[in-house]
């Protein structure tokens, strides 16, 4: 199957105006009662099934994070949300029927919507009517410092999500009325599949006067600053939910909840490690050889750390808690791997002083290597 957004011709930040004018325009352009070309009603069949997901913010919202897999019948977002953060990606299995690869039939597509399509060959199930939905998650990356990991600050979060139009207060317009081309049904017939009807996309009503804002939609794109507390024991991957923070649901349903995935910025020097920090500490040969008192950074303060004379290269020092804190109220702790480094220099001094070193070596430091 080619990419929802492809098939609508439309970007993937569309809003749901966008997305319903662009149906509209492809669904008259293909409707086989108006184009006889052969390939009319395979093109309208895949218009059709981009508007059924992408009009509803839920399965939009499935197919950006998993794609064409969440299309799928029997398809667990848990659980594919479980298995990405465990496993870092999709393998060979998969949820529900039958995995993940391979092909979509357009048919098996269309009725695995909860049995809101009419198909033929006996399947004739009447749709109930569904109560309103609740909002839709919204999932979204949230790049954290390591700094902010230290939980002295909230963390601003920028989020765009669709909310009810001011304009016309999520109505979509005034005036509303049954839809004369679908008696209100919001489907029509081609073949033996029902899908949703063109002249008022799906919904089943008209208005007298269509709200210009939101173009009956009743939802518009919103931003929203959010400032978010970050819990103590955030790991890379960890996913922070704040619910009711997600869409606006239908009809004073509840509104979905906000999945922020956490991932840790690059550190110039500090390498975590899940609560614990690393740090290569530099050391010049005469401080490696006689011991030194170095100056050391955390993210809490310098300290000052005594550093033993012969320390060799990859020696490791343990600092307790000056690492990232731990989710029950301790904090990691920050190791410290000694790297005795030579000058950058080859002028003639230098090279003779390492040439001298030379004579203290008591072996040779690569005797154990076999031939």
């Amino acid at each position: 199957m080619r990419n929802l957004y492809t098939i609508l011709g439309i970007k993937k930040d569309a809003d749901q105006a966008t997305i319903r004018k662009a149906y509209k325009k492809l669904a008259r352009k293909y409707h086989p009662d108006l184009n006889k070309d052969a390939s009319a009603e395979g093109h309208f069949k895949e218009v059709s099934t981009a508007y059924e997901v992408l009009s509803d913010e839920q399965r939009r919202n499935l197919y950006d994070t998993f794609g064409e897999d969440s299309l799928k019948q029997g398809f667990n977002a848990d659980a594919a949300r479980q298995w990405r953060q465990s496993s870092g990606g999709f393998g060979g299995g998969g949820f529900g029927g039958g995995g993940f690869g391979g092909g979509i039939n357009i048919d098996d597509l269309l009725n695995s919507f909860g049995g809101r399509f009419t198909g033929g060959g006996g399947n004739r199930r009447q749709a109930r009517p569904q109560p309103p939905a609740k909002g839709a998650d919204i999932e979204q990356t949230l790049v954290c410092t390591l700094e902010e990991l230290m939980g002295k600050e909230k963390k601003t979060v920028t989020l765009k999500k669709p909310s009810a139009c001011s304009d016309c207060g999520g109505e979509g317009g005034s005036g509303k009325h049954t839809c004369p081309a679908c008696a209100g049904t919001g489907r029509t017939k081609v073949g033996d599949i029902h899908f949703p009807c063109v002249a008022c996309s799906g919904t089943g009503h008209r208005f007298t006067m269509e709200c210009k804002t939101c173009e009956g939609t009743g939802r518009i794109m919103t931003e929203e600053r959010l400032k978010v507390a970050l819990p103590p024991g955030l790991v890379d991957g960890q996913t922070i939910r704040l619910r009711g923070k997600g869409a606006e649901g239908q009809d004073r349903a509840p509104s979905g909840d906000l999945l922020l995935s956490i991932q840790i910025a690059k550190h110039p020097y500090f390498l975590p490690d899940g609560s614990n920090l690393r740090l290569e500490v530099p050391l010049t040969i005469h401080e490696a050889m006689v011991g030194a008192k170095v100056k050391i950074p955390t993210l809490s303060g310098a300290i000052r750390v005594n550093v033993p004379a012969g320390t060799q290269a990859g020696t490791t020092m343990r600092i307790k808690g000056r690492g990232l804190p731990k989710s029950k109220g301790k904090s990691g702790d920050l190791f410290l791997i000694m790297q005795p480094t030579t000058p950058n220099s080859t002028d003639d001094q230098a090279l003779s002083l390492a040439q001298e070193l030379n004579a203290f070596y008591t072996s040779d430091l690569r005797a154990t290597w076999e031939d």
